[in-house]
This record gives structure tokens, sequence and C-alpha cells, in this order.
């Protein structure tokens, strides 16, 4: 049987479901009404299935593991995650700068510095700043990041939406193990 890398994600989830669920009951109450052996044996019996139910899932899982590595490599799938995940750093890294504030006008800048020479000296006692800081970045530049990151955007939507098509279209071979205890836990 085959299936979906999709739907591998889906009885992966299931599969942890299920096995957070089983419990495994080491110890028993027994009151003076009960007959040990029985209860003992219930309780016994309880965890012996939920191993081998355990067991049989995390096979199940760790094949499905496998395959939808080995499927995602052959179809090229890990190189587009690559691809996406560099996009949302420069998308991260550029929508910053997208933000910064531009160089101001140089005569600004002069005479803001004009103004800091001729202070008289009783204001720069009290605090004042002797210094203008000033950005670096041109607004062309900053138009310029912004670019980059509405671009980044639009490559990075184009290839989750390739991720999708090739995540549905995709088909990884389930051993007939594998099958059986997925039938057998209702997950297909």
């Amino acid at each position: 049987m085959n299936i979906t890398l999709r739907k591998a994600n889906a009885v992966q989830n299931s599969i942890n479901e299920i096995v957070k669920g089983l419990s495994f009951e080491t110890s028993v109450s027994i009151n003076e009404f009960q007959m040990p052996t029985t209860v003992i044996s219930q309780t016994e019996e309880v965890f012996a299935t939920n191993l081998a139910r355990r067991d049989a899932l995390l096979l199940a899982m760790f094949e499905i593991r496998k395959l939808v590595a080995k499927g995602n490599d052959v179809a090229g799938i890990n190189d587009m995650l690559a691809d996406v995940a560099h996009l949302e750093k420069q998308i991260q890294f550029f929508n910053g700068l997208a933000t910064k504030t531009p160089k101001e006008d140089m005569s600004v800048i002069k005479g803001k510095l004009d103004k800091i020479r001729n202070a008289k000296e009783e204001s720069r006692m009290y605090g004042a700043r002797d210094e203008v800081t000033v950005s670096v970045l041109e607004k062309e530049d900053i138009a310029g990041f912004k670019q980059v990151v509405a671009q980044s955007k639009r490559a990075k939507q184009q290839l989750q939406d390739q991720l999708l098509e090739m995540n549905v279209r995709t088909e990884i071979p389930l051993s007939e193990q594998t099958v059986k205890t997925l039938t057998d836990e209702g997950i297909i």
C-alpha cells in the first residue's frame, strides 16, 4: 500500500496520539473483597497488550519516518525546505532594515552640528548631547530592502505551493506489517 507524504504526516500524528494514550500501570491496588490473582492478571494483561501495541506502533511510525525522509530527498523536497528557510531568514533580516529611518539631508545634519558647535558651554554641562546620530541608509536603500522583502515573500509562497503539491503527489510504500498495524489501530 502506498500513501502520500501528506497522509504520512497525518498517520504519524495519529500514532503519537494513540501512544500517548496508552496506560502502563506497573502496580495495582487490591482490597480484601477482590481475588488477587484475577486483579493482578488483568493488570498484567493490559500492560502486556499496551506494550505490544506501543512497540508495533513505534515500528510503524519510524518506518514511515524513514520512508518520508527518502521520499523527500528523491522528490527534492529537502532542497526546497532549505530554500524556504533561507527566504524566511532573508525576509526577517530585510524587514528589520526596511523599517529604518533614512539619512537626513546633509544640510540638516550640518545645521545640527553647527548648533552643537555654537552652543554655550553651560548648556553642555546639563546633559545636552555633543553629537548627531545619522543613518547611513538612503531612501533608495530602504525602498530596495522593501522590494527584497516583497520578492522573497512571493518566492517563499511559490515554494510552499510547490511543496504542498509535492507532498500530495509523492507516495511512499508501506510494508505489510505496517499496513496491518495501522489497520488494526483504525488509523487507515
